[in-house]
């Protein structure tokens, strides 16, 4: 569901914990939060409720809410901290939203904790968040063509490339009937400059799967891989909803033959050298 839906907020609900860390029976926080990872000017929303074990709401206020940087214990740095407003929807549900870039987190890379500080009567507890913040945009979404090739559907997703690398691309395809259909990805060396991702609909796929056409292009998302550093990624703005919608093709236009890729043939020697030795290995056995 997470793939299909890779937008859907958050949503949690625990138990409230006390000063003292123990548990307040009938009282539960349930807590929604848009994203994990984010880049750049992009920003983050929570909110924050009471109910009890039923899932009434409960009165509910405020205390203080209050963002941090949480510094990698291998390298000191300056722990940085800004408060965040919430405000009260008017159901006693509070919502807040931080943008890092303009709450003094620009020069920094890692993770935020926000702490939330809540009452429900006279109890008190706490609401943690945590998101992993990228002040670099690696690339920029530019567009999105697609081409009919040797009997498969590719889309080639545009994009300016600022930061060469390694990236990840992920996108979902629902068929002209809104039922998903297929899950895209590229995973690949990117050189910087004006680039396309390619995501193929794999033609077998298809043939088997009879989807109604056109096909739309949804919920796009991308980050550049970091190896050997945190955070590891440097994400791409998201691309919610469709952001393409395929022309209508035959089916006949479309290719039976078994997906083949320079991956699947070197795993595929490797299988072949390991059945081989296992052979020779039983056939060792037998003969003693």
């Amino acid at each position: 569901p997470d793939q299909v839906h890779p937008f859907a907020p958050i949503i949690e609900e625990l138990q409230l914990s006390n000063g003292k860390g123990e548990l307040v029976k009938g009282l539960h926080l349930r807590t929604t939060q848009e994203r994990v990872f984010l880049s750049g000017a992009e920003s983050v929303s929570f909110t924050v409720a009471a109910v009890d074990d039923n899932g009434h709401s409960l009165p509910l206020s405020l205390r203080n809410a209050s963002a941090q940087s949480v510094p990698d214990s291998r390298t000191p740095i300056t722990v940085i901290q800004t408060p965040v407003t919430f405000a009260d929807d008017g159901s006693g549900r509070y919502s807040g939203r931080l943008t890092p870039s303009t709450q003094g987190f620009q020069n920094y890379a890692g993770t935020i904790r926000l702490l939330v500080e809540v009452a429900s009567g006279a109890q008190q507890g706490v609401a943690q968040f945590d998101v992993i913040y990228s002040p670099d945009v690696p690339a920029s979404w530019t567009g999105v063509r697609e081409a009919l090739e040797a009997g498969s559907l590719n889309f080639y997703v545009k994009a300016n490339v600022r930061q060469a690398g390694r990236y990840v691309v992920s996108a979902r395809v629902d068929d002209a009937n809104g039922v998903p259909f297929a899950l895209l990805q590229f995973n690949d060396e990117v050189a910087a400059g004006s680039r396309e991702f390619r995501l193929q609909v794999f033609g077998a796929l298809v043939l088997d799967k009879r989807p109604a056409f056109p096909l739309r292009l949804r919920d796009v998302d991308g980050f550049l891989l970091i190896p050997d550093k945190f955070p590891d990624r440097a994400t791409m703005a998201r691309q919610p909803g469709v952001i393409h919608t395929s022309a209508r093709y035959a089916l006949d236009r479309f290719s039976p033959a078994e997906w083949d890729s320079e991956e699947r043939r070197r795993y595929l020697a490797e299988y072949g050298k390991d059945a081989e030795t296992a052979l020779r290995q039983m056939e060792n056995l037998s003969g003693k």
